[in-house]
């Protein structure tokens, strides 16, 4: 069975690496195999591999059908649905998830995600509506290291994105059902929010209950996650194995009185189905996510040997865990919370394996087996961890160890007592919703008070894949029983994680590469010893922006830690959004910007002291050389004024040996004709980004004359509304035969400035191809 599971595992993650999907007819063979492997039992993890393989194919390819046509993009067209999930509604308008019944123009739909800026009515889940909605097939960006969001859309088997046309006539068809469980979470949930007030830990008391985050704080996640405890603010197989456990327990107590109906129906059995029929119900209230489903078959499985009275050790349960979730769901692969989940779960197995007989008192037992365990679930993570955030919270084992207790014990109990309550017994429900705020501000405190210690948290860069399995298997020999000769070996097998150097340019090489970061811009210059980024990509909320999602990942997968130039062009959100991320997690040296006072701005808001990161204004004749390669601002020239903003964009031009880049932020004609006037020649340049994405309020005739680029890159997004780059435009870099790319197409672009010239493009689209991509 494990090894069995292990292959199925196996077969499905190979599909995941697949650019694009095998002939759908070799599903065919499921049927077969199923037989094979009861048949020929040699064979059987050949099969199970296999088997793997074509049950992911098949669940990939049932999703992929229900894409958007392409020629309803962009189009106004009129749909009928309903709203599933809880809407969420912000400054600027909601947004919800719609689930459209099939019609003649798209007979096999999607699930989408809506916005609507001002809708007629409230809306409420479950609710019914025709819509007149414009759409486009969901995309995102595609950059070395970061969370690829297509790949989460796809698993949620979301395949288009749009708004609702205000200006046309939406009706609403029905109200909501009040036996939608939706439904029943919001109506829960603005009672929770009306008992707690403007409470502290009201968002994270209604996410332990309800598994809804959207009021949590970037604050509080960012203390959950450099604390290691964002986990306990998950409906997570913790809380709902706890559940299952409590309830286990009461309902076994209960039914022993029963006399007669015991005889019938043993009390472990009546317990185990009553506390699986608790965990459901738990399961339902959380909203049913993914990650919710793998906890409850997690728990499912585990108190299954009970009801068909099986002792199953637990590298079986695990096992069989495993093969259900995959089974139910192959596509959760494509998710970290999957490999979290059941990698605590394999280091729990296996710590417990390996664990030796004490004579010691039962609580001291119990206490010892817990920081044990605590320990191990510590050790074993951290190549995770580091893989994908690419930091360690160094204070992880001190602040679960205060945390776990209070949050299950305590705070998830009451919390749950008083959500059920709060309908009927509102006074009560609303005082013990008050008493687990209260304990969770306390915890909360000692989580701020662990994170703000100077080095709890480690960053560190993203190591490559292979120097992740070589260090699991070094925490395979470490957690070996005590005595077990040359356990000490496994932390060699931990050094690749922290000594394996990255690649770096050459002297007088430059490496560049134009991020996607969707209608923005962002890019990065490497030289040997050097750094420089410019502009930020967009904010798109308190919670996301570029430089979270995109800069500081991409930084860490090419083993950069520190900025000693970060060049914002100017102040418009879709250059500096993601400033304020990258000064909390990165060092930065120093800081150019026509926008001086929005950047010192910015550094109020930050937590830490920037005391070592200096502002500049950048000015026409600033200079400088790193390793042998030029860096020039071209623009803007000192006390100059403009009408627009843009056109205080700060333009860089960096020169090597290989080749040379310009830069012009988003500056229009008239700085164009400027640049011309003054530099000539010297504004020639073999790579341009094209000025303000392709707008046709730039690349003037005379100006793409002048720079003479071989080379241009626009940095848009998918279906603007902008619409850039301008087909006109586009036309002016096709008359010059210049070659371009969009990262629009191609994710993000990289070049390398060598001696020898400057290479072939890097296409982050094309090299990291998926299958799930459009």
């Amino acid at each position: 069975m494990r090894l069995g599971t292990l292959a199925f595992l196996l077969g499905i993650l190979l599909c995941q690496t697949l650019s694009h999907l095998p002939d759908i007819r070799w599903t065919v063979l499921l049927f077969p195999l199923i037989i094979l492997v009861w048949k020929l039992p040699r064979y059987r993890l050949v099969f199970f591999f296999a088997l793997g393989l074509f049950w992911a194919m098949w669940r990939a390819d049932m999703i992929l059908a229900q894409k958007l046509p392409p020629d309803l993009e962009g189009q106004d067209i009129s749909i009928t649905g309903t709203i599933i999930d809880l809407p969420v509604q912000n400054a600027y308008g909601w947004k919800f998830y719609f689930a459209p019944i099939p019609s003649r123009k798209w007979p096999n739909p999607s699930l989408m995600r809506l916005y609507w800026n001002y809708p007629t009515k409230s809306l409420r889940p479950g609710q019914q509506w025709q819509l007149t909605v414009r759409l486009k097939r969901a995309r995102a960006s595609i950059n070395p290291g970061n969370s690829d969001y297509s790949k989460w859309l796809f698993q949620h088997k979301i395949l288009a994105t749009g708004s609702v046309r205000s200006k046309s006539e939406q009706h609403l068809l029905s109200q909501s059902s009040p036996y939608n469980i939706d439904n029943l979470r919001y109506h829960l949930a603005e009672s929770m929010q009306k008992a707690l007030g403007e409470h502290s830990s009201a968002s994270l008391i209604i996410a332990l209950a309800l598994g809804i985050k959207r009021g949590i704080s970037k604050t509080q996640r960012n203390t959950l996650q450099h604390t290691g405890t964002a986990h306990l603010m998950a409906i997570s197989g913790l809380h709902i194995g706890f559940i299952a456990w409590f309830v286990f327990g009461a309902a076994r107590w209960f039914w022993s009185f029963t006399g007669k109906a015991a005889l019938w129906l043993p009390a472990p059995r009546f317990a185990a189905l009553f506390s699986l029929s608790t965990a459901f119900c738990y399961a339902l209230l959380a909203g049913f996510s993914l990650p919710t489903q793998r906890a409850l078959i997690i728990v499912i499985v585990a108190i299954s040997g009970i009801v068909f009275a099986r002792k199953v050790a637990i590298s079986h349960i695990s096992a069989l865990a495993l093969l259900m979730v995959l089974l139910w769901d192959p596509l959760s692969v494509l998710s970290a919370g999957f490999w979290l989940s059941f990698g605590a779960v394999t280091v729990i197995a296996y710590a417990l394996s390996n664990k030796r007989e004490q004579k010691i008192s039962p609580l001291s037992k119990w206490g010892l087996s817990t920081l044990k365990t605590q320990w191990a679930v510590t050790l074993g993570l951290f190549p995770l961890l580091l893989a994908i955030f690419g930091y360690l919270p160094l204070n992880s084992f001190l602040s679960n160890a205060i945390a776990i207790p209070w949050v299950s014990f305590w705070i998830v109990p009451l919390t749950l007592l008083g959500t059920a309550m709060i309908l009927f017994l509102p006074t009560l429900g609303s005082i013990l919703l008050q008493i687990s705020a209260d304990t969770l501000d306390f915890v909360m405190v000692s989580m701020t008070w662990l994170e703000n210690f100077d080095g709890s948290v480690w960053q560190w860069t993203i190591p490559p894949l292979w120097t992740i399995i070589v260090a699991m298997g070094g925490i395979i020999i470490l957690l070996l029983p005590r005595g077990f000769p040359g356990r000490w070996l496994g932390i060699l097998w931990l050094f690749p994680l922290f000594f394996i150097p990255f690649p770096y340019p050459q002297h007088g090489q430059v490496w560049f590469t134009l991020l996607d970061v969707g209608q923005g811009l962002a890019a990065v210059v490497r030289t040997k010893n050097y750094v420089l980024v410019y502009d930020t990509g967009p904010k798109f909320s308190e919670k996301f922006n570029m430089g979270d999602a995109v800069v500081v990942p991409f930084l860490r997968t090419q083993g950069i830690r520190h900025i000693d130039k970060l060049l914002i062009s100017h102040g418009d959100n879709d250059h500096s959004g993601g400033v304020q991320s990258i000064l909390e997690t990165l060092s930065v040296d120093k800081i150019l910007t026509s926008a001086t006072q929005k950047i010192e701005k910015i550094f109020t808001k930050i937590p830490k002291k920037l005391t070592d990161t200096k502002v500049l204004s950048c000015q026409t004749g600033q200079h400088w050389q790193w390793d042998g390669v030029d860096f020039k601002i071209l623009h803007p020239p000192n006390d100059y004024f403009a009408k627009k903003r843009n056109d205080y964009s700060c333009v860089l031009k960096v020169s090597c040996v290989g080749g040379s880049i310009l830069l012009p932020g988003d500056i229009e004609k008239r700085v164009e004709h400027r640049l011309v006037q003054r530099y000539q020649t010297d504004l020639k340049a073999d790579i341009l980004i094209a000025p303000h994405h392709g707008s046709s309020t730039s690349s003037t005739k005379h100006f793409l004359n002048a720079v003479q680029p071989s080379i241009a890159l626009f940095s848009t997004g998918y279906r603007n509304r902008f619409k850039h780059p301008r087909k006109k435009i586009v036309q002016y870099y096709r008359h010059q035969k210049i070659d371009f790319w969009n990262t629009t197409q191609t994710g993000a672009i990289s070049f390398r400035l060598l001696a020898s010239g400057i290479s072939a493009p890097n296409l982050a689209r094309k090299e990291m191809r998926h299958y799930w991509y459009d």
